[in-house]
C-alpha cells in the first residue's frame, strides 16, 4: 500500500510540476505568438512604407530637379526672366510630374506657369508670416526648402519646393536674386501612390515634414483614421529636410478574444495531455525559427524587384554608402552606371505592357549574368537600371565593360516568334570624384546618360563638368526649334527627279531648310537630330507634308503640269497611328489627287516594325500614294522582306554612284540592284548623279530614273517652277 501511495504521490507531484510547467510554457507560447504576429505586422508595414516612400521620392524629385534647372537658367541669363514661359513649357513637358512653376525676384512672385495660377502673383515670400522663417533661413544657408501644406487660391492643397537663386555665385559680387519654385498638388502626389487604396483596405498613413526653422512636425497628408499603436515609419531621402511616411493598421477586434481562448486551451491541454510537455518545450524554438525565416523573407522581399528579381532602389539607398566605403578600401576608384533602354516606350505602346515586362525580365537576366561577383545590379524602376562596378582599375576598363554591356543588350530578343531589337544609353559617374551619395551620383550619371542619348543613343558617356553646359545648350536648341515652327522659319526646297530615257522631269523630292534669323540658311543635318530627340520631328514632318501638298495645289491653280512630290517620312511618323487620317485630311483640304504624292522611307525605318509598316503602307497605297525606299543598299533589308511591302521605287544610294565610272564593284552592285528590282516590278532611281558618264552607265544598266547635281541641286519652289530643260554637256 505504501508503495502504491508512494507512486501516486510521486505521480501527483510530477503531474503538479508538469501542470505548472505546462501552464508556464503554454502562457509563454501565447505571449511569443502574439509577439511574432506583431513582428510580422511591423515588417509588413515597413515594406509597404518603403515602397510608397520610393514612389513619393520619385514624384518629389521632379520638383527639386525643375527648381534647380530654373535656378541654373536664371543664373545663366543673369537674372532675366523673359524666357520663362517657353522654357517652363519645355521643362514641364520634359519632366512630366510638375504642373505649376513660379519665379519670385526679390521674394515677390512675378511669373507663374501655367497662366491660370495668376492669383498668386505679387505674393512676397520674404514678408508673408507663414513663409518668412523658412525663406530667410534658406537665403542664409543657400539651400532649397519645402513648405506646405498650402491651401491654393485655385483650390486644393499643395507643397512647394523653393530654391534661393544667387547671381555671380562664389564671387565677391554674389547677390541674392530671389526664388524659383515648383508646386506639387498633394492630391496628384497621393494619387501616384497606393495610399488611398491602402486606406480603403484598413491601413492608416501619415505624411509629415519638419519645419526647417523650428523643427516642428507638420502634417502634409493623412488618412481619415489616426495611426494605431503599431506602425512603421520611413524617412524620404530628399535634399530639403526630413519628410516621413508612417503606415499602420488597426488590430483585429478578436485579438484579445483569441488570446483568452489560447490561455484556456493551454490550461485544458496541461490537465489532460501531460505528454504535450515535450512539444510545448520545443515550441518556442520552432517559433523562433519561423520568426527568423519570416524576417529574412520579408527583408528580401522589401529589397527585391518583384518583376525582375534584381535588387531594387530601396536596397541601393540603404546599402550604397556601405558598399562604396568597402570598395574604396581596395580600389582607388569605382563606377556608378546609369542605364536607360532606348525607345522602350514604343514597345509598351505597340505590343502591350505584358510583352514589355517580359523583355525587361530578359534584359535584367542578361545584366545579372554579365556582372561579376563583386558587382551590384539594380533595377531602379521602369526601363532604368543601375550597376555599381567593383574592382575597377582604370577608366579604360570601365569603358570596356560599358561597351560589353551595350553589346549584351543589343542581342536580338525573340519572344512569341517575334524578334525585338533593343539598345540602351549609359551614363557613368565615377566614385568618389562625382559623388558618394545616391542623389548626387544619380543626378550626375543621369546627365551623362542624357548626353549619350543626345549623341545618338546606343552608347555610353562619362560625366564631366561640361555636360551641364552642353545640356543647357541642348535645351536652348530645342527651344529655338520649337519657336522656329511657330514663326514658320522653315522652307521647302525641291530637287528634280528625271527620266533617264526621255530627259523629262517627272517628280521632285521635298527637302526642308531652316531660314534662321541669325545664322542664315541651316541644312537638315544640323536640326533634324534635335527634332528627333525632342519629338518635334513629327510636327516638322507634317509641316513639310502640308507645305508640299499646298505647293501641288498652287501648281494646279497656275495651270502648270502635274508632277509627283516625294516626301520623306521620319520613323516617328510611320509609327504614328494618325498618319493615314492626317494625309486624307490634307488631300481633301487642298483637293490634290493622291497619286501626285509619294513617300520616301529608309530601310531601317520600315524594318524596325515590318508588320506595322505593312499595315500603314498598304492603307496609303490603296489611296493611290506611291512609295520609295530611300538610301537602298546601305541597310540590312532583303528582297524577301521588300516583296511584302507595296514599294514602287528603290532609290540607289549615292555612295554607289560617286565612283561608278571607275569602280567595277560599284557597277556590279548597281546593275544587280536594278535587275533584282525589275524582277519584282519595282522601278529604280539613282541618287547623286553628277556627270554625263554616270547618266550613260545607269541608262545602260536599265535604271529608270535619276536625281543629282548634274541636273539641279535642291531649289526653291519659285526656281523649280521655271522648269528649265535638261541640257547634256557631252
Amino acid at each position: 500500500m505504501r508503495s502504491l501511495e508512494f507512486k501516486k504521490q510521486h505521480a501527483g507531484i510530477i503531474s503538479a510540476f508538469a501542470f505548472i510547467g505546462m501552464i508556464f510554457l503554454g502562457f509563454s507560447w501565447v505571449q511569443s505568438t502574439q509577439h511574432v504576429i506583431a513582428s510580422q505586422q511591423e515588417l509588413l508595414l515597413s515594406g509597404i512604407a518603403r515602397t510608397q516612400s520610393a514612389i513619393l521620392e520619385r514624384q518629389l524629385s521632379a520638383a527639386f530637379t525643375s527648381t534647380q534647372i530654373l535656378a541654373y537658367e536664371i543664373e545663366q541669363n543673369n537674372g532675366k526672366t523673359d524666357w520663362f514661359d517657353d522654357y517652363a513649357d519645355t521643362l514641364v513637358n520634359s519632366i512630366g510630374d510638375i504642373k505649376h512653376l513660379q519665379l519670385a525676384p526679390d521674394g515677390i512672385i512675378t511669373d507663374v506657369y501655367p497662366e491660370d495660377n495668376q492669383p498668386i502673383l505679387g505674393l512676397d515670400i520674404l514678408t508673408t508670416p507663414k513663409y518668412v522663417k523658412e525663406a530667410s533661413l534658406s537665403v542664409k544657408t543657400q539651400k532649397m526648402f519645402i513648405i506646405g501644406p498650402i491651401d491654393l487660391v485655385q483650390g486644393g492643397a499643395a507643397v512647394i519646393c523653393r530654391v534661393p537663386v544667387f547671381l555671380n555665385r562664389g564671387t565677391q559680387k554674389e547677390t541674392f536674386w530671389g526664388f524659383a519654385s515648383a508646386v506639387i498638388y498633394l492630391d496628384s502626389l497621393l494619387n501616384a501612390t497606393r495610399l488611398r487604396t491602402l486606406e480603403s483596405e484598413g491601413f492608416q498613413f501619415s505624411l509629415t515634414r519638419q519645419h526647417t526653422a523650428n523643427q516642428k512636425t507638420i502634417s502634409l497628408a493623412s488618412s481619415a483614421q489616426p495611426l494605431s499603436d503599431l506602425y512603421a515609419i520611413t524617412n524620404l531621402m530628399l535634399p530639403v529636410g526630413n519628410l516621413s511616411l508612417s503606415i499602420s493598421r488597426q488590430s483585429s477586434s478578436s485579438f484579445g478574444t483569441n488570446r483568452s481562448v489560447s490561455y484556456l486551451l493551454t490550461l485544458c491541454i496541461s490537465l489532460l495531455l501531460s505528454f504535450s510537455l515535450y512539444a510545448m518545450l520545443i515550441q518556442p524554438l520552432k517559433l523562433q525559427k519561423q520568426v527568423k525565416e519570416k524576417t529574412l523573407a520579408l527583408q528580401n522581399l522589401a529589397y527585391q524587384d518583384s518583376l525582375t528579381g534584381l535588387k531594387n532602389r530601396r536596397f541601393l539607398q540603404d546599402n550604397l554608402s556601405k558598399s562604396v566605403s568597402l570598395e574604396l578600401k581596395h580600389n582607388p576608384i569605382t563606377a556608378f552606371i546609369f542605364l536607360d533602354l532606348d525607345n522602350f516606350k514604343r514597345i509598351n505602346d505597340t505590343e502591350g505592357h505584358n510583352v514589355g515586362d517580359q523583355i525587361l525580365t530578359i534584359i535584367a537576366n542578361r545584366l545579372d549574368k554579365f556582372s561579376q561577383k563583386s558587382d551590384l545590379v539594380i533595377r531602379l524602376g521602369g526601363d532604368e537600371f543601375a550597376l555599381l562596378l567593383a574592382n575597377t582599375d582604370t577608366r579604360e576598363y570601365i569603358a570596356q565593360r560599358s561597351e560589353q554591356i551595350l553589346q549584351y543588350i543589343r542581342r536580338p530578343i525573340t519572344f512569341r516568334s517575334k524578334e525585338y531589337s533593343i539598345s540602351a544609353s549609359i551614363g557613368i559617374a565615377m566614385i568618389p570624384d562625382h559623388g558618394r551619395d545616391l542623389i548626387t551620383l544619380m543626378q550626375n550619371a543621369d546627365l551623362a546618360m542624357y548626353q549619350a542619348k543626345k549623341e545618338g543613343k546606343n552608347q555610353y558617356a562619362f560625366y564631366n563638368e561640361n555636360i551641364k553646359l552642353t545640356t543647357h545648350n541642348l535645351v536652348k536648341g530645342e527651344k529655338d526649334l520649337a519657336a522656329a515652327l511657330q514663326r514658320e522659319e522653315f522652307e521647302v526646297y525641291f530637287q528634280p527627279q528625271f527620266n533617264l530615257k526621255t530627259n523629262q522631269v517627272f517628280a521632285a523630292e521635298a527637302l526642308v531648310r531652316w531660314n534662321h534669323p541669325e545664322k542664315g540658311l541651316i541644312f537638315p543635318d544640323e536640326f533634324i537630330p534635335i527634332a528627333e530627340r525632342t519629338g518635334k520631328i513629327v510636327d516638322l514632318g507634317y509641316w513639310v507634308l502640308e507645305s508640299s501638298i499646298a505647293y501641288l495645289a498652287q501648281r494646279k491653280l497656275d495651270n502648270r503640269p502635274d508632277i509627283t512630290i516625294h516626301i520623306n517620312l521620319a520613323p516617328a511618323q510611320l509609327s504614328d497611328f494618325s498618319l493615314v487620317t492626317r494625309v486624307k485630311t490634307l488631300l481633301t483640304k487642298y483637293q490634290v489627287p493622291a497619286h501626285l504624292v509619294g513617300f520616301e522611307v529608309t530601310e531601317s525605318t520600315i524594318l524596325t516594325d515590318v508588320p506595322l509598316a505593312q499595315k500603314i503602307l498598304h492603307t496609303l497605297k490603296n489611296m493611290g500614294i506611291c512609295f520609295s525606299i530611300d538610301d537602298f543598299g546601305t541597310g540590312y533589308s532583303s528582297l524577301s522582306q521588300l516583296k511584302q511591302l507595296p514599294v514602287n521605287m528603290l532609290k540607289i544610294d549615292r555612295s554607289f554612284i560617286i565612283e561608278l565610272e571607275s569602280n567595277e564593284d560599284d557597277q556590279k552592285i548597281v546593275e544587280a540592284i536594278i535587275a533584282m528590282a525589275h524582277k519584282l516590278n519595282i522601278k529604280t532611281l539613282a541618287e547623286g548623279i553628277e556627270t554625263r558618264k554616270q547618266w550613260q552607265l545607269l541608262e545602260e544598266f536599265q535604271c529608270d530614273f535619276g536625281q543629282g547635281y548634274y541636273v539641279s541641286k535642291p531649289i526653291t519652289a519659285e526656281a523649280f517652277n521655271q522648269g528649265n530643260l535638261i541640257v547634256h554637256s557631252e
